[in-house]
């Protein structure tokens, strides 16, 4: 047998089996998967694209989501992001004030301490201590 007998059984095998198929689903052909023949798609002219309303976003929104891009651009690029100034809220009565955290200047180095006994250090003094002191 060579390639083409091969395949010239095969086709009247599956001529037999469709047709018994037919048969059995009372001569219906099989339904079809995926969008029906003929179908097409719907094409939108250019102004009913224009005439669609767009939903607006405040600028104070644009301003936040490009803040938000410039510091992960900073962070991949491993810089610090630069800083700017958050617009004031206009919904201040929705959500309460936030309070700025302001930085506490650091303490004053302590003078030394006289060697008086009116002054009392926070640490008790051993007699070793306050003899060499004295």
């Amino acid at each position: 047998m060579n390639k083409n007998e091969i395949l010239e059984m095969l086709d009247g095998k599956i001529g037999r089996l469709e047709r018994a198929r037919a048969l059995l689903s009372d001569g219906e052909p099989a339904k079809r998967r995926g969008r029906p023949k003929g179908s097409t798609n719907k094409q939108t002219s250019p102004a009913e694209i224009a005439a669609k309303p767009r939903p607006t976003m405040s600028a104070s929104a644009r301003e936040r989501i490009a803040a938000a891009q410039r510091a992960r651009w900073a962070k991949q690029k491993g810089t610090a992001a630069p800083k700017k100034a958050a617009p004031a809220k206009k919904t201040a009565a929705k959500q309460p004030a936030k309070t700025e955290k302001r930085s506490v200047p650091a303490k004053k180095a302590a003078k030394p301490a006289k060697s008086s006994p009116q002054k009392t250090s926070a640490k008790p003094q051993t007699a070793a201590e306050t003899a060499a002191t004295a």
